[in-house]
């Protein structure tokens, strides 16, 4: 419909798993490299998980065109079948005649083994591919294993790929399927794509399609992320749709807005993406930002308050005044060492009394005020300049200066109007960015030092124990693993010594040895 318009030889948006269009991210790549790894000479059961839309099927076609052609595959699609239609339709797949009627599992099992003997003596590799998986019972499962039991001294005569969702990692725990994990000898979780992969991915499908142009802008690719959280199979619904969008209204090229608009059109209602202040949170933090607003204002206006009426209420009290002898307000010159003198800490009995008279009028300095330290004196604050004399006759002046206000921590309360609910969303909310923030900057600390072992010094490499990495799963939540020199290893494992396995990242492991942290390849042997 839109192909002639934008100069394109094909639709580069289809969701049919066409190995020409697979896009081989740096995950992708290394889940390539996996499944081929896993059907090396010794291969039993190769594992492949990842989330729906994330380009497992494509992968797996993609590896059926790089099989060698003395390689026999049975590819099954829908796996929700019982123990006797399970065998029927491998028998199907690899041509082998057998009774319809009548059948037993004895009967279809002798049949798949005289099979498998066949194409073993004609140097032919058998390999069986389950799409979908996780929708296999366990009692499928395990006869599947029992068909896996029929090997040479040097590899299995029939090596099984099992491609399915995290749910199928799940199943593998059972403790009744313990043995057929055992015999799994790659796994592999396949994520979504990064922001910038997606940019990498919408080009990399568009110049398959005979179009060297970018059909799409950065506010499009943006958006685009946004919505298909990096999922292969939703970025190609809504750019297929975008395009016919922009197709209809002349337009060629791609901006946000209409990736907007086919979102709306192609996923529902439900995935319209809303404008930042029509978001919960946004509403949330609006009113939780005007509450501690107007909570800031109400406290510092109460404190003003209290301290200008207690101010109010001093100045109104009667000044306790001491008669003492009249002492002469003349003012004597004042030497420099004088000058230099500081004034005067509050006076104790064994110190020289403080005299204090004021300049305002003749009466105040015929009533002179003074200081005691057991007496309490209030001095009107209207007064900005005193003359301090002592009984030695040094005198000097005293300027009134404010105290600054100490700094106050405000703390989010219960509020009259506003649910304990709204606040602590709130208040999640914020500390999930804080963490958040602070996970990504120590994950680009830790990225930024770590070296591989191959730039190491050479003295430091030759310490380092020798180390065969046989499997590999990486999981964005955590539940990643290694196996290494023949046992499974998580992150935080000693595997021997001083070695310590640090970090599984989705293309290498970050190992510790000695307080020195260092990186090698996530299938490799040292």
């Amino acid at each position: 419909m839109y192909t002639s318009f934008f100069g394109l030889s094909d639709i580069p948006f289809s969701i049919a798993p066409n190995p020409d269009y697979l896009f081989l991210s740096d995950r992708h790549k290394e889940a390539l490299s996996h499944l081929t790894y896993g059907l090396g000479d010794t291969g039993g059961f190769v594992l492949l998980t990842g989330e729906v839309g994330t380009g497992k099927t494509t992968i797996s076609r993609k590896l059926l065109e790089q099989l060698p052609e003395n390689t026999q595959v049975a590819f099954i699609l829908n796996p929700t079948l019982s123990c006797l239609e399970l065998l029927a339709t491998i028998c199907d797949q690899l041509k082998i005649r057998y009774r319809k009627t009548g059948a037993t599992l004895k009967y279809l099992t002798d049949k798949i083994q005289d099979k498998l003997i066949k194409n073993q003596a004609a140097d032919i590799n058998t390999i069986l591919l389950i799409d979908e998986a996780q929708h296999l019972q366990p009692e499928v499962l395990e006869q599947l294993r029992l068909l896996t039991n029929l090997e040479t001294n040097t590899k299995k005569l029939l090596q099984v790929i099992l491609i399915g969702q995290p749910e199928l990692q799940q199943l593998l725990q059972r403790r009744d399927l313990r043995q057929l994990a055992q015999r799994i000898t790659a796994r592999y979780h396949l994520l979504p794509l990064t922001k910038g992969e997606v940019a990498q991915y919408v080009a990399h499908r568009v110049s398959v399609a005979d179009c060297q142009r970018n059909l799409f802008n950065d506010g499009a690719i943006t958006m685009l992320f946004k919505i298909s959280q990096g999922i292969p199979r939703i970025i190609n619904l809504l750019c297929d749709r975008a395009l016919a969008l922009a197709y209809g209204d002349n337009q060629s090229v791609v901006g946000k807005k209409l990736i907007q608009h086919a979102a709306t059109q192609a996923l529902g209602e439900e995935f319209h993406v809303k404008s930042w202040w029509q978001n919960p949170w946004a509403i949330a933090s609006g009113i939780a930002g005007v509450i501690v607003v107007c909570s800031a204002v109400g406290f510092v206006a109460g404190q003003w308050l209290y301290t200008n009426h207690e101010s109010r209420e001093v100045a109104m009290q009667p000044v306790k005044v001491q008669q003492t002898e009249p002492v002469s307000t003349t003012l004597e010159p004042v030497h420099d060492e004088q000058k230099e003198s500081s004034v005067p800490t509050a006076a104790t009995s064994d110190e020289p009394q403080l005299v204090i008279t004021e300049q305002a009028s003749p009466q105040s300095q015929q009533q002179p005020i003074s200081l005691q330290e057991d007496k309490e004196t209030t001095i009107d604050s209207a007064q900005p300049e005193k003359v301090i004399e002592n009984t030695s006759g040094e005198i000097q002046q005293s300027t009134t200066q404010s105290q600054p206000p100490e700094d106050i921590n405000f703390e989010l309360t219960d509020v009259e109007g506003v649910s304990e609910d709204l606040l602590a969303k709130f208040q999640h909310a914020l500390t999930d960015e804080q963490q958040n923030q602070a996970d990504t900057a120590e994950q680009q600390s830790a990225s930024s030092e770590v070296r591989s072992l191959m730039d190491m010094p050479a003295s430091f490499q030759d310490q380092i124990p020798n180390l065969q990495f046989e499997q590999h799963i990486y999981a964005s939540d955590g539940e990643g693993w290694v196996k290494v020199n023949g046992r499974d290893r998580y992150e935080g494992d000693r595997i021997s010594g001083e070695l310590i396995l640090s970090k599984i990242e989705p293309q290498q492991v970050i190992l510790s040895y000695q307080g020195e942290q260092f990186s090698l390849p996530a299938l490799s042997n040292w």
